[in-house]
């Protein structure tokens, strides 16, 4: 198999090298480049080694579209790459064989359309003394993102003469194959347009009342079909890629996990609320916390400059890199919850890492905290270690500067979900 894999590549390069040398250089229209005669869907019906792109274009009824005189930019994959995209995505008949007749004319009517670019063409490499239309690295409107907006854009990366397309790591065995109208581009991968499963980056309100229009923000929110409260289906409505607006149902208690779900698939969790407040204003009542050790620095447990909600806030001051503090409490049950929830403002850029099971950095998290603005941090006991706290439970919260600087953080609304 390997063998007649290389001798398709060998084949693939020949052709392609035999079309390039077959030109003209009088034809203006590409720059005074030299040009093929053939049109470029010529080319790439001829090549059998792009033969299962060119099936697609047949069974996606596309041929009549492609095989005329406009023109068009292909980024096209290789036989190998689109077998191994069938193989991936389940198309494969009963021996296990990638069959493109399997996938739906819909599919891949918009697979073959994400690899075009219509009226547009462009060189990757530079020429001397030509002047072109060259392709540089930014986005491009593909002719499937005319039939769906909802699709993203063509990623494009050239650097030193080198293509690579749609976020691909792998660069373009083939660049600038021309024909009568464009080019054709040979990729060692196959395009998706499709947006990625949404990401929930936090919400507008982590403690809402019951009725309440929040704002759910993130990435990726197209097609929307759900969000949900502890997996209860709640009001909504799409406001952007990057919004959404939530009611908080009637129901709603004093915490909820937060989940959405779009076409393409499902988000992480944002979460609402705290079951149990390890701090508010206070420590249940106490100004300070049960006991506390610190090193390289000071807080203040009764701070009234920066308060995310309420009155007070924790003022840590960590004068020395690396330095940290670490608050006791009653011991809880790790069975009990499962995230540890805070909000925390810093007035630079930094990083913090937060342990409940020790002051061993193994034993923690390290958090990227934004500077001046409050942060709503949500971090799974998944990530805290809890199979290190032997007992089942938990009695402390570590915090150490994890970014070498010196600052100021600000702590509000701490506690456990």
């Amino acid at each position: 198999m390997k063998i007649l894999y290389r001798l398709k590549q060998i084949a693939l390069g020949a052709l392609l090298f035999a079309m390039a040398s077959s030109c003209d250089d009088t034809i203006e229209d590409v720059g005074g480049a030299q040009q093929n005669y053939n049109s470029v869907y010529g080319i790439i019906a001829a090549n059998t080694n792009l033969a299962t792109f060119t099936k697609a274009i047949d069974l996606a009824g596309l041929k009549s579209t492609f095989d005329k005189p406009d023109d068009f930019t292909f980024f096209i994959p290789t036989d190998a790459a689109f077998d191994a995209y069938l193989v991936k995505s389940g198309y494969v008949n009963s021996l296990g064989y990638p069959d493109i007749t399997l996938v739906p004319v819909d599919v891949l009517r918009e697979v073959v359309l994400s690899h075009v670019v219509k009226g547009v063409k462009k060189r990757v490499g530079y020429l001397d003394g030509v002047q072109a239309d060259y392709l540089t690295t930014g986005e491009l409107s593909t002719m499937a993102n005319a039939e769906d907006a909802n699709l993203y854009l063509l990623s494009v990366n050239v650097t030193n003469g080198v293509l690579k397309v749609n976020g691909s790591d792998k660069p373009a065995p083939g660049v600038d194959y021309y024909g009568t109208n464009g080019f054709v581009n040979v990729l060692d991968n196959v395009i998706s347009l499709d947006p990625p499963a949404p990401v929930i980056e936090g919400v507008s309100n982590p403690s809402p009342s019951p009725g309440e229009d929040i704002i759910v923000k993130g990435l990726n929110f197209v097609q929307v079909q759900n969000v949900k409260f502890d997996g209860k289906v709640v009001t909504f409505k799409v406001l952007s890629k990057t919004e959404i607006q939530v009611t908080v149902p009637a129901d709603y208690g004093s915490n909820a996990i937060v989940m959405v779900q779009t076409v393409y698939g499902t988000s992480n969790v944002a979460t609402l609320g705290i079951k149990h407040l390890l701090f508010g204003d206070d420590f249940d009542g106490s100004p300070t916390p049960s006991w506390t050790w610190n090193w390289g620095g000071t807080e203040d447990f009764q701070n009234t400059e920066v308060v995310s909600r309420g009155t007070k806030s924790i003022k840590r001051e960590n004068k020395d890199a690396w330095s940290g503090l670490m608050i006791g409490y009653n011991s809880l049950k790790v069975s009990d919850y499962q995230y540890l929830k805070l909000s925390i403002y810093s007035t630079a850029s930094t990083r913090i890492l937060f342990s409940i099971a020790g002051q061993e950095d193994a034993t923690g998290i390290a958090v990227d905290i934004k500077a001046g603005q409050w942060n709503n941090i949500s971090i799974p006991f998944s990530s805290l270690h809890t199979e290190l706290l032997t007992t089942g439970e938990f009695n402390s919260l570590f915090m150490k500067e994890y970014s070498g600087l010196p600052g100021t953080v600000y702590l509000d609304d701490i506690g456990f979900l």
